[in-house]
């Protein structure tokens, strides 16, 4: 016979309850932040760094080995084949083979028990960085029995690393959601509370470090501005292009969509800059003249550009499709025009191929792997995409890239 030396696996703690312990630990994190600190970092980076700090890494198991047997005293006082079983103690000569399997990762998962769990639970002990498997046996080792009983352990131990790796997987995905909305809301409430502050009237002494608001003149359709968040102490707020008006502007985009699908003879071999001057006359029927073409801005011209005052509250840029290695470049080259303040940005796409369909497919993938494209934020439509990025010099600098794609009928068709 053999008996396992050990503790049962997998039966200790919930898993459950250990995962929401680390939830709450992430929000706790959030919470203790300072508050310039909250308002000035990226969202999706330190929702990233508390994920990882609180993360719970899945052991991986290495190669097992065994270490050289040794000689027990074998305890068969209850066993009535050795002619126990009166509640005698008696110990006879056995042998004791322990077999390791390395692991890395967090080991106090071997004693939390998954969603899914069996009846049949490897018997081990834990130890920093590995798990022993010890088998007893009385009399003379037999190597097949302790090879095969080994070998189940085994699978058990897999299979429930295999429920464990389930479990924590759909773990990750909730926890960088819910960090990500805790930051949220705590930014919120604290610019919240600041503004509200300032309505009570009464005089407020300014730390001397602390930035001053920025005033937009009025105009007939003027962007609505919201209150700026500070990045860092020593940058001055910006103007903020909020979410509304930003749709906005990408509305009377969209609707250049109509009228080219109206009118497709009238753009028919019309020109990159003949293009780019229609959806202008459009901005600029809203935004009283704001709206311009090939406008200087930091690094080179931009196609269509709104400015406030000597602020740039929305950029974009006009390409011919030409593939994918053209799109990125287009990428690269609107980056290039952005300065650290800008953050609201469209990239328009002018197709004259056929299959368009085909074209649309490409686009998404092709911005997705760009060195400073974050996310897929969300797809506005069969041509639209909203992506989040980061400032090619600041990656804790995040900006919003629409890319728009339009079909244009090319002459003779």
């Amino acid at each position: 016979m053999i008996r396992a030396v050990g503790d049962y696996l997998f039966s200790k703690n919930s898993l459950t309850t250990v995962l929401q312990s680390r939830i709450q630990e992430a929000a706790r994190a959030v919470e203790a932040c300072a508050e310039d600190y909250i308002l000035g970092v990226s969202e999706d980076e330190y929702a990233r760094h508390i994920a990882s700090e609180v993360a719970l890494e899945v052991p991986e198991l290495g190669e097992p080995f065994m270490l050289e047997p040794t000689e027990i005293d074998f305890d068969v006082g209850h066993d009535p084949m050795w002619g126990g079983g009166q509640g005698h103690i008696r110990f006879v000569k056995g042998c004791r083979v322990v077999v390791r399997v390395p692991f890395s990762g967090y080991a106090q998962l071997f004693f939390c028990q998954p969603s899914t769990f069996g009846t049949l639970l490897p018997v081990a002990e834990v130890h920093r960085d590995c798990i022993s498997f010890a088998y007893d046996q009385p009399g003379i080792l037999n190597a097949q029995e302790v090879k095969a009983q080994f070998e189940r352990d085994l699978e058990l131990l897999k299979k429930n690393l295999g429920w464990i790796q389930s479990d924590c997987a759909r773990y990750s995905q909730q926890l960088e959601s819910e960090v990500r909305q805790r930051i949220a809301n705590r930014r919120s409430r604290l610019a919240k509370n600041r503004e509200i502050g300032l309505s009570i009237g009464l005089p407020i002494r300014r730390r001397s470090d602390a930035p001053q608001t920025y005033a937009v003149p009025n105009v007939r359709r003027k962007p609505k501005i919201e209150r700026p968040v500070v990045k860092e102490k020593h940058f001055a707020p910006e103007p903020a292009l909020v979410e509304a008006e930003f749709e906005a502007i990408l509305g009377i985009l969209r609707n250049m969509v109509h009228v080219m699908e109206r009118s497709p003879r009238e753009f028919y071999d019309m020109s990159e800059e003949g293009l780019r001057s229609h959806f202008l006359v459009q901005l600029n029927g809203q935004y009283e003249g704001r709206a311009s073409g090939e406008t200087f801005n930091y690094q080179g011209k931009t196609d269509i550009l709104i400015r406030e005052g000597d602020r740039n509250v929305f950029i974009a840029e006009c390409k011919i499709w030409k593939g994918e290695g053209e799109l990125v470049r287009a990428v690269d080259q609107i980056l290039g025009y952005l300065h650290w303040r800008d953050t609201k940005a469209a990239l328009l796409i002018f197709n004259r191929n056929k299959g368009f369909s085909d074209v649309l497919a490409k686009i998404a993938p092709a911005v997705q792997v760009h060195k400073c494209c974050k996310r897929l934020i969300k797809r506005a439509g069969e041509t639209e995409w909203r992506f989040l990025f980061h400032n090619p010099d600041d990656a804790n600098r995040e900006l919003q890239l629409s890319v728009m794609a339009f079909d244009i009928p090319k002459g003779g068709e």
